[in-house]
């Protein structure tokens, strides 16, 4: 990791501190909004950069930059940028964020982040950071404040870099700006916690998940494209089972259960797709 150092940002530099590296990658993933719409990452291919600004109800971060944000979408939005708020509060839930949205109007999609896993792809940490995602090559380039001076911020440089004609993310590297969190706006992580402390246990945690969910279509001879017969058989196809959860394609018949509970759905618990995700992040232990 190098320091990330501009004449033009020395006053930025005052508050926060900031460094640059290779550009963070994060994974495909889909969340459903405040308003019942999915959004897919990898569908934003179309822009030039998603910018996803972190959201939580009571955040003061975000009820006092609603002005700004707005003029920040004013600013970018006809240069191929596009916006999202995304909220990853585990004290939140589809109700009061859209009970935020009704007395604030931050005119955002607000999606709905209820694992949290999303956030802890992002490296999100407090409501109120602004991530900005190369949707195509999925490279984080930016992840910190809504600076005061976003034309010349660390913000404005990658939004810039991003959008020129032949930008591409690949060489490109992460800026991170560090901040505190404003009244209302930390996030914990419970789950997450949890798991870095004591790893899912395979034969106890992870395989009933798989054996409930999964086997009835992973066997030999099934119309799943492999069979989950064995630990080294899913450690293998981990990446992969880690995207289809992370997206929602698996397993089939998932319904929003804000709209509509179905007793066939293939929706998978919070805490079945958290303890799945972790486990395969650390490395789908034995």
């Amino acid at each position: 990791m190098k320091k990330f150092s501009m004449l033009a940002m020395f006053s930025v530099a005052a508050a926060f501190s900031f460094n640059a590296q290779a550009a963070d990658r994060v994974g495909d993933f889909t969340l459903i909004d405040n308003t019942g719409k999915a959004h897919q990452l990898s569908k934003y291919a179309y822009s030039k950069a998603l910018v996803i600004i972190s959201q939580a109800t009571g955040c003061t971060a975000n009820q006092e930059n609603i002005a700004r944000y707005k003029q920040l979408r004013t600013n970018w939005d006809h240069r191929g940028v596009t916006f999202v708020m995304l909220n990853s509060d585990n004290k939140d839930d589809r109700a009061g964020i859209r009970a935020e949205e009704a007395i604030w109007n931050y005119d955002f999609p607000i999606l709905d982040d209820e694992t949290q896993l999303v956030a802890e792809s992002l490296g999100i940490t407090h409501a109120g950071q602004v991530v900005v995602v190369d949707p195509v090559r999925m490279n984080v380039l930016y992840r910190g404040p809504l600076p005061a001076q976003p034309a010349n911020a660390p913000l404005g440089q990658a939004l810039t870099a991003i959008v020129a004609d032949g930008a591409d993310s690949r060489q490109m590297e992460t800026v991170t700006v560090e901040s505190e969190a404003a009244a209302g706006c930390a996030l914990t992580f419970p789950a997450r916690d949890a798991a870095l402390a004591k790893v899912p246990d395979y034969e106890t945690e992870i395989a009933p998940i798989l054996i409930e969910r999964c086997v009835g279509c992973h066997v030999e001879g099934g119309i799943g494209p492999f069979a989950m017969n064995s630990h080294m058989m899913i450690q293998g196809w981990s990446p992969m089972i880690r995207e289809v959860i992370m997206t929602g394609r698996m397993p089939p018949m998932q319904i929003d259960p804000t709209i509509r509970e179905f007793t066939n759905s293939g929706n998978l618990p919070v805490e079945e797709r958290q303890k799945l995700v972790h486990w395969i992040n650390a490395g789908s232990p034995r």
